[in-house]
């Protein structure tokens, strides 16, 4: 992608009071009606989320590069433009959009758990850590925040510290799902599959009848499993597979405890006879 050089934007564009809001392009200018450049790059980035919201990628993206192309000052669209960047593929490219936003707005951890969750993905542990620890220092009421540093820890096989900052993410959002689950798979690492099932109940209790994840299925049924319940755990992995999109994984594991329950259950009329 071939941004022009921010040299080229019209002046206009630098005298700009950015708002880094939660969606669309919040451009705001104090000196009086908003410019024509600047309300183009809002009109682009409007449409690029409308297209992102119906899952049109492509015309996504390149609506959100016209918008950065018109106001490079602007926040939002170059937050908007690397998540779509992201989930096109487009990962190096969509790390630069976020590097940009962050120098023009060094204190916003949003960007700092933005671009530290795709560190975290591309498995650059150093750099995702560092946006984890800027973002807990900029906003230590951010429950994404502490979050990220957990998974940081997790990752690197640190299960322990890693609980800790789930727990103080979850004493911000205590509903939050995904930091549940986190916590779940924590306590599954520390071989504590009780506090993982029950972290795993409350979990569950947030989702509508017969609406729980797969993921959330197979964390179930490991843990029962790890509890000696394989008759739970079997009925776990059979919903999961169920839904569709488990791995084969799941499967095998499913084929191996049925033919454990078999076996128990041979030997159980053996001793009858």
């Amino acid at each position: 992608m071939n941004l022009r050089s921010p040299f080229a934007v019209p002046v206009v564009c630098a005298a700009i009071f950015i708002v880094a809001g939660g969606s669309g392009c919040s451009l705001v200018n104090r000196s009086g009606p908003v410019a024509p450049e600047v309300a183009e790059a809002r009109r682009l980035c409007n449409e690029g989320l409308s297209a992102a919201d119906r899952s049109d990628l492509v015309r996504a993206e390149g609506l959100l590069e016209r918008a950065v192309e018109q106001c490079p000052l602007d926040i939002d669209a170059r937050r908007h433009y690397a998540e779509v960047l992201w989930k096109r593929g487009e990962r190096m490219e969509a790390v630069t959009q976020v590097n940009e936003a962050m120098k023009l707005s060094p204190e916003d951890a949003t960007l700092c758990v933005q671009g530290g969750g795709m560190y975290l993905e591309m498995g650059l542990f150093d750099d995702a850590e560092r946006l984890a620890r800027e973002a807990v220092r900029v906003s230590p009421g951010s429950a994404e925040a502490w979050r990220l540093r957990g998974q940081v820890s997790l990752s690197r096989g640190q299960p322990e510290p890693a609980l800790a900052d789930f727990h103080r993410a979850l004493a911000i959002d205590p509903d939050n799902r995904s930091v549940l689950l986190d916590t779940a798979e924590a306590y599954h690492r520390l071989n504590k599959p009780q506090r993982a099932l029950a972290t795993l109940a409350i979990l569950g209790e947030t989702y509508g009848p017969n609406q729980t994840p797969t993921d959330v299925l197979v964390m179930e049924g490991q843990a029962q499993e790890a509890l000696g319940r394989l008759a739970d755990a079997a009925e776990s992995y059979k919903v999961a597979i169920a839904r569709g999109d488990a791995t084969t994984d799941v499967a095998a594991r499913l084929a191996t405890l049925e033919r454990q329950q078999a076996t128990m259950a041979s030997g159980a009329t053996s001793l009858l006879r």
